[in-house]
């Protein structure tokens, strides 16, 4: 698997537990879009009646990084509901913590999974190829 898109995945995965709240702040960010102030306000002219309402709701379904965000969340969830015990231990405890505690080799030693160092790191890239698999990432 090419570095770059072994990264990528990982910052996928260290955005995961908060990931419900950047879609959260993405759709209000498309709701409640910042105006300025229109310094010309007081200036006759015809008045254009927006459908605020119409444009959020096309602006929210045709949004890429709202999309983008809600493929990640799904593709990461289906994957990890799929993987076995082993797996998603070591995908939670090395790169879904802000401050992981331990390597693959302290996962092994201190009884948090139950495979060899060389099985663990087979698991690891199983999980990794299937999810760069799923977002058309090149391997």
């Amino acid at each position: 698997m090419r570095k770059s898109t072994f990264n990528y995945i990982k910052d996928i995965l260290a955005d995961y537990p908060r990931i419900e709240e950047y879609i959260r702040q993405r759709e209000e960010e498309l709701r409640y879009p910042y105006r300025e102030n229109d310094l010309n306000a007081g200036i006759k002219g015809t008045k254009a009646d927006y459908d605020t309402q119409a444009n959020m709701m096309i602006t929210i379904e045709q949004d890429q990084r709202l999309a983008a965000l809600e493929r990640n969340k799904r593709v990461i969830s289906d994957i990890l509901e799929d993987c076995c015990e082993d797996t998603q231990t070591i995908i939670r405890e090395l790169y879904m913590r802000r401050m992981p505690k331990y390597t693959i080799q302290g996962l092994i030693t201190n009884g948090l999974i139950f495979v060899g160092r060389t099985k663990a790191f087979e698991l690891r890239d199983q999980f990794f190829e299937e999810v760069a698999r799923d977002l058309n990432l090149n391997v």
